[in-house]
């Protein structure tokens, strides 16, 4: 327990020291503390929001989302077509000049 209390107060004194030498070293003190904390919170919101997500919202799509697909592959693809440009330039009417 010694052991502990001398680290955290060796620590305090090393914060204290740097705050006396200036502005910038407790910015870069606070920063430098920060930022551990700061990725600790972002796992844990990350870990929280996937395990507690409701399972609908994870992949699965609407069976809405499902029938229309099941249409759009039964019919013909319209964008691709066999017939040559030039085939279909000849359909299209001229515009006035």
């Amino acid at each position: 327990m010694e052991r502990i209390s001398a680290f955290f107060s060796s620590i305090w004194d090393t914060i204290l020291t740097k705050h006396e030498e200036g502005i910038y070293n407790t910015i870069c003190l606070g920063v430098l503390l920060g930022l551990p904390l700061l990725v600790i919170i972002t796992l844990l919101f990350i870990c929280c929001h996937c395990c507690w997500s409701p399972p609908g919202k994870r992949g699965q799509q609407p069976e809405k989302n499902k029938k229309k697909k099941k249409k759009k592959k039964d019919e013909e693809d319209l964008w691709i077509s066999a017939q040559p440009k030039l085939l279909q330039m000849e359909k299209r009417p001229s515009l006035p000049v």
